[in-house]
C-alpha cells in the first residue's frame, strides 16, 4: 500500500469515527430537545388545568353565597 493510500484510509477511518461521535451527539441533542417539549407541554396542561379548577372553584364559591342567603 502505497503512503498516500495509507493516509487517505485513516483520513476516512477518523471520517467515520467523527460522524459516529456527531451522529450520538446530535441523537442526543433530538432526545433532549423532545424530553423538554413534553415537559413544556405538559407543564401547559397542568397550567390549564389549574385555571379551569379556579374558575370551578369560583362558581362553587358563588354557589355557597347563594344558598347562605337563602338560608
Amino acid at each position: 500500500m502505497t503512503k498516500k493510500a495509507s493516509v487517505e484510509n485513516k483520513t476516512l477511518e477518523m471520517k467515520g469515527k467523527t460522524e459516529v461521535l456527531v451522529g450520538k451527539v446530535v441523537g442526543k441533542a433530538i432526545q433532549a430537545k423532545g424530553i423538554a417539549d413534553q415537559v413544556e407541554s405538559d407543564l401547559k396542561n397542568a397550567g390549564q388545568d389549574f385555571k379551569e379548577a379556579g374558575k370551578d372553584l369560583k362558581k362553587a364559591a358563588g354557589r355557597v353565597k347563594k344558598a347562605s342567603r337563602k338560608s
